[in-house]
């Protein structure tokens, strides 16, 4: 095996990537702390660690794949591509890799996507990135992250945009599980807005998930990794067949490889983020093979029987999103407004739009069976209005005799 030198240890990596326990580290240092009192030759502790089976060979592997990378990313700290100088690594996709930088001319801290150094000499993921950065650079949402800038350094390819100081829906997911039903559904208000503007211009996501969707410290959603999109602005660039999207949360057309996808396959992958964030899990697990394959084929695991305090009407907004034909979910955005307005109101009713023009208005003004239960509660809280009106009246009527009486008395 290959000596792993630097300030990250092997015993640390492994620990950090979860592979290893600190037990398993220590009861195999104190093996070679042993085997060195024995004058024995030294040897690496991963050499323990396979010989007692407590690691693969393929965990070690992945072990030094992991460290490179450090060391690498490590190297492009304080480097300067066009006018930006880069401050560390945000993360990576399969095009390109995001770094936080600077913009020198601005003073800014930007994020900087930057092509793959393995698809420089690649004229159609070259077109692939500059379609992607041209499109995303014309649009304007306030749940979208907006690009700055588009340019070329030497051989690199790079665009810069908003830097979101905060963490992904994914991030949040891993750390404190199912969130509560009010904060996903905030998430899933704002995430909709930006996928209805999308639509509106005829450009389809393709990877909605967890991991995509930055919060602010405002709590403000914002959809990016405009990796997959397609448009029908652009040519298109993947051939027929070819199957773009996060199998956790790609929508059974697109895993079959359609061609020809519109917004309800963005909705599907909406859904199952939204199924992610009410129970903790997206809904197939598996190899990606598998979890494309119970996309296409199999039903969802029934939220009820993992979460069975949750609305009725959120787990019927999941399984409508989830529907596996596109003609059987949503078909307009504002049906799913409308369902997502009511789902407010019954578990977070302060914050429900009076507007008039507001999903829930337009639905009462419809009226229908779905909103009676709705109507009923509105009567029940009149009555009680008028009950408390009555109660001050005849409180202040009360209060005026004793005080006619106190004068009265004082007055003799």
């Amino acid at each position: 095996m290959p000596e792993l030198g630097g300030e990250l240890d092997f015993s640390t990596l492994a620990i950090a990537h979860k592979i290893l326990t600190r037990e398993q580290v220590e009861q195999a240092e104190a093996i070679l702390e042993q085997e060195a009192l024995k004058g024995k030759d030294p040897r690496q502790i991963e050499d323990v660690l396979l010989e007692r089976g407590l690691i693969k060979a393929e965990e070690v592997w992945a072990v030094y794949k992991a460290r490179e990378r450090l060391m690498r990313d490590a190297k492009t700290i304080g480097r300067r591509i066009g006018g930006y100088e880069i401050l560390g690594k945000v993360g990576e996709g399969g095009l390109g890799v995001v770094y936080k930088a600077r913009q020198l001319s601005m003073g800014r801290t930007v994020a900087l996507k930057v092509l793959h150094e393995k698809w420089v000499g690649d004229d159609e993921f070259r077109k692939r990135f500059l379609v992607e950065a041209r499109l995303v650079g014309r649009l304007s949402h306030q749940n979208l992250i907006q690009v700055f800038d588009v340019g070329r350094y030497k051989d690199t390819l790079f665009y810069s945009m908003e830097f979101i100081d905060g963490e992904t829906v994914e991030d949040v997911l891993d750390r404190d599980g199912a969130m509560d039903v009010k904060v996903a559904l905030h998430i899933m208000f704002q995430v909709a807005r930006a996928l209805q503007y999308l639509g509106n211009k005829k450009i389809v996501h393709r990877d909605v998930k967890p991991g995509n969707i930055m919060m602010t410290k405002d709590s403000i959603a914002k959809l990016g990794d405009f990796g997959f999109v397609k448009s029908s602005l652009e040519s298109v660039l993947s051939s027929e067949g070819e199957v773009l999207g996060t199998p956790d949360y790609i929508s059974p057309e697109a895993a079959m490889g359609e061609k020809e996808l519109d917004f309800r396959s963005d909705l599907y992958s909406l859904g199952a983020s939204f199924y992610h964030m009410l129970t903790g899990n997206p809904p197939f697990g598996g190899s990606g093979s598998d979890v494309m394959e119970a996309h296409i084929k199999d039903q969802i695991p029934a939220i009820e029987s993992i979460m069975p305090n949750l609305p009725a009407r959120a787990i019927e907004i999941v399984n409508t999103l989830m529907e596996k034909n596109p003609s059987d979910r949503y078909q307009s955005f504002k049906d799913l407004f409308e369902d997502l307005e009511l789902l407010r109101l019954e578990v977070d009713p302060e914050k429900v739009e009076e507007k008039p023009n507001s999903s829930v208005m337009r639905v009462l003004a419809r009226g229908g069976g779905k909103v009676d239960q709705l109507l009923n509660r509105e009567k029940d809280l009149t009555k009680l209005v008028r009950i408390l009106v009555y109660a001050i009246i005849a409180e202040s009527a009360l209060l005026a005799v004793a005080i006619g009486i106190l004068l009265h008395l004082l007055l003799k």
